[in-house]
């Protein structure tokens, strides 16, 4: 899995909640356990100033949950 980058928005996601669930995610998946892609979706990051771009966010998750799915 790739270390993503995302644009920084007027208003966006939290950075550090979107970084800790990547950070989690990769975890898991180098212990061999990765999360089930179900748990992938709605992860109810906050709304912030200078936060990470929204789309781009939702898109890198729905693109990991896909090749954990084997898609």
């Amino acid at each position: 899995m790739e270390n993503p980058f995302f644009s920084v928005r007027f208003r966006g996601y939290d950075r550090s909640q979107v970084d800790r669930a990547v950070a989690r995610i990769r975890k898991a998946t180098d212990a061999g356990s990765p999360p089930h892609p179900d748990s992938l979706t709605n992860l109810g990051f906050q709304l912030t100033l200078r936060g990470y771009d929204t789309g781009e966010v939702d898109e890198y998750f729905t693109e990991v949950a896909r090749s954990l799915r084997g898609g």
